[in-house]
């Protein structure tokens, strides 16, 4: 049987459904809609409009529509483009350029990036240069040069129950150090556990505003940054948004409890096993009733 499941979204552009993680890669509503509204506009490219160059780094690469968002931005500015990706499986990606359906939404500059991921690894154009490392991103961030800071990290696993391994506290502070001052790290996830993690790493956080056909949802994810954002700024950012009330106290839950690695080696079920165990001797208040106060309090 096949490993992944191929589907459309509700705009039309492709996702896959995997069989091992019992998660789809998307949002049905769209995997284009949701690299967009997820990871490219919070990423407010035009901050870059100044700098020589960008390095970017996609964690979990998938089909690849964050990227092919980011770099549809970038390639048409005179500014170098450092690009690495992160990913253990290269079925998504070949699933995808076997598609019609995916490959018309690039650009042939985008088409020709993935097609060179696909075949060697390594994509060059111009003064632009960009290497897949292929393998489990907890040891293959390594082959990545110390020295290197990213302007960007998409942060794109699959959920944290499913994949605790890319989400743990180890590999998050392990990002946080490669992020520059100025960076970004923007991730779909709004759990707890992850963005307790990113605080403790240092990192300030943001909660990135649902697109107008989402609102009821209290979050689209998080933007996590070593540098602050000046509140006038943000109350002028359609993007994202400092943390609601109901969002600062989910951290103060045992959902806030992180997902530990420490060998970077540790499989899923160790992780979460050791996690539960942690939550069940916790003191912080138990989640559920975090919840089920919010809930009582939106019905009044």
């Amino acid at each position: 049987m096949d490993e992944h499941k191929k589907h459309t979204t509700k705009d039309g552009s492709l996702s896959l459904y995997s069989l091992s993680y019992k998660e789809g890669f998307h949002d049905k509503n769209g995997a284009l809609r949701e690299s967009i509204d997820k990871y490219l506009l919070p990423a407010q490219l035009e901050r870059f409009s100044n700098a020589e160059k960008i390095v970017v780094l996609d964690v979990c690469m998938g089909l690849g529509y964050n990227t092919g968002c980011i770099l549809e931005e970038l390639l048409n500015r005179n500014q170098k483009i450092e690009w690495h990706g992160l990913e253990i499986d290269q079925r998504p990606l070949n699933i995808a350029l076997n598609e019609k359906i995916f490959r018309k939404l690039w650009s042939s500059k985008v088409l020709k990036f993935f097609n060179c991921l696909q075949k060697t690894g390594e994509w060059t154009e111009g003064f632009h240069k960009g290497t897949i490392h292929w393998g489990d991103a907890r040891q293959k961030i390594y082959e990545i040069q110390d020295s290197l800071s990213f302007d960007l990290i998409l942060l794109d696993p699959f959920s944290p129950q499913k994949c605790p391994e890319l989400w743990s506290e180890e590999f998050i502070s392990l990002l946080t150090k490669r992020l520059s001052f100025e960076g970004r790290l923007i991730t779909y996830s709004t759990a707890a556990s992850i963005r307790a993690s990113f605080i403790r790493a240092g990192l300030k956080i943001y909660s990135i505003v649902p697109s107008i056909d989402a609102q009821n949802k209290w979050s689209a994810g998080t933007v996590a940054m070593k540098k602050g954002i000046e509140r006038p700024l943000i109350s002028t950012n359609c993007q994202f948004k400092d943390l609601t009330t109901k969002e600062v106290e989910h951290l103060a839950t045992r959902s806030s409890i992180p997902y530990r690695d420490p060998t970077g080696q540790g499989n899923s079920k160790e992780i979460i096993s050791t996690r539960e165990l942690e939550q069940s001797k916790s003191q912080l208040i138990n989640t559920s009733s975090w919840r089920k106060r919010w809930n009582t309090a939106q019905k009044q």
